[in-house]
């Protein structure tokens, strides 16, 4: 046969109207708060704060990986440039080509030069040649120079894209994680939270288990309980 039990309400309802109401609410309250649900704040505000990290992330997810890129890249040029220089210097020189204005250039310094011998009866001589070569060689080297220069310079400019686009990455990475870590920071306080009110909650329930219990022994039914118990 089945054995039959008695609810906390039914029990509560009992009680209340055997007078006992006060007994009853203190009982009820204090198996509620003993045995009932916890608060579920870390829970509930577990939903929102976990959507975050997925809903930000497509914002700082270029950045990070342009970042990584750039940041290969520069190992790589950097490595060069610390390792075997003359590659870098090497392969700037290959695209030199003389300047659109050399020739113009040039000629006017050659006709300067002739027109400087021939005014001084030195034109045609060895010393009137190795004047105007080295003119030209002196041109040159100048064409050659400036052309370096620019090379150079755009070199550092693209060096410095990289870099700057390897910080954004850096900053991108670090507020990402910086947010995780805030989100994660939170979750604790809302399961610390969460913990402490249930410990709160239980040593209530316990008072007001005990206090009802007080109150049930402590009017007629406590006589009662007593005869019985005592004999």
């Amino acid at each position: 046969m089945a054995q039959n039990t008695m609810s906390d309400g039914q029990m509560n309802n009992l009680l209340s109207m055997l007078g006992y109401g006060a007994g009853a609410a203190g009982i009820g309250g204090g198996l509620y708060n003993l045995f009932g649900p916890s608060s579920g704040i870390s829970r509930e505000a577990n939903k929102y704060l976990n959507q975050i990290p997925g809903a930000m992330q497509p914002y700082y997810q270029p950045y990070m990986g342009a970042g990584q890129n750039a940041l290969g890249q520069l190992m790589g040029q950097y490595g060069q440039l610390t390792g075997s220089t003359g590659d870098v210097y090497n392969k700037l020189a290959g695209g030199y080509q003389q300047s659109p204005g050399f020739q113009q250039a040039l000629k006017q310094a050659m006709g300067a030069v002739g027109n400087q011998a021939a005014a001084g009866g030195m034109l045609g001589t060895p010393q009137a040649q190795l004047q105007s070569a080295d003119v030209a060689g002196g041109l040159a080297q100048k064409d050659f120079g400036d052309y370096m220069s620019r090379m150079m310079g755009l070199y550092g400019t693209g060096l410095q894209g990289l870099g700057n686009i390897n910080q954004m990455g850096y900053d991108a990475s670090t507020g990402y994680g910086n947010m995780l870590g805030s989100l994660l920071g939170q979750q604790a306080q809302y399961g610390a939270l969460e913990k402490s009110m249930r410990n709160q909650q239980r040593g209530q329930g316990i008072g007001q288990l005990f206090g009802g219990l007080g109150t049930l022994f402590g009017g007629p039914l406590g006589g009662f309980f007593g005869k019985m118990m005592g004999g």
